[in-house]
């Protein structure tokens, strides 16, 4: 199956597509939800440290228990700032756009690859797609020496995980257009979507919620 202009506007018209994706689209949106996380995080370390001195000093143990309450009201925290991103994303699914990616560089083994995907007008735009890869593959050709270096570092080869959030390449570079650089795991796709991929020249698509938010489309409704 050939990912055209037309199946990627019916996708951006598919609103229960779009719903059954808003969970993972709304990861992301509130910058603030990392605040309580770390401090739950910071708050069970210290539980767990005290809870040993407790057992030899119990002045130590009310210390262990306020901090446990502070993780619990973190959990309740983020989870509130969730619902709220989701319920903001299905007030708004028609922001919701499906963008063609394409894959850069990443583990053939693990299946997680280093991809980019653009937004705006040219989100469908195979062609502009590829003449931006072709600019990666041969950025020693790249005349701007800031700009190679920066593109070179967006791409090195430490692949950060499935949780990077998505990196704006320089506009310089991409003509003016938003493209994003972006991980993404393709081992969960069936095999018929991953044949497609094939077809469509290391091609995939991808449902951009926000700047911030790129889900990778796990079949063809």
């Amino acid at each position: 199956m050939l990912f055209t202009t037309e199946l990627l506007n019916g996708l951006e018209r598919n609103e229960p597509l779009k719903k059954a994706y808003a969970s993972q689209g709304s990861f992301g949106q509130n910058k603030l939800i990392a605040l309580p996380i770390v401090i739950a995080f910071l708050s069970a370390f210290m539980a767990y440290s005290l809870y040993g001195i407790s057992k030899t000093d119990p002045s130590y143990f009310i210390y262990v228990v306020i901090s446990i309450v502070i993780v619990v009201v973190c959990i309740l925290a983020v989870v509130m700032m969730q619902v709220r991103a989701k319920k903001n994303i299905l007030a708004n699914l028609d922001v919701v756009k499906a963008c063609l990616a394409k894959k850069i560089y990443g583990n053939d083994q693990t299946q997680v690859y280093y991809s980019i995907y653009a937004l705006g007008k040219m989100r469908h735009d195979a062609a502009f797609l590829e003449s931006i890869a072709d600019k990666i593959f041969n950025i020693e050709a790249e005349p701007d020496k800031q700009l190679r270096s920066k593109i070179n570092k967006l791409f090195q080869a430490n692949l950060e995980g499935m949780n990077a959030a998505p990196v704006l390449l320089p506009v310089e570079f991409t003509f003016g257009e938003q493209v994003y650089k972006k991980e993404f795991t393709l081992s969960a796709l069936d095999p018929q979507m991953k044949e497609n991929i094939q077809q469509n020249s290391d091609q995939f698509i991808v449902l951009s919620f926000h700047s911030g938010s790129a889900i990778l489309l796990r079949n063809i409704p």
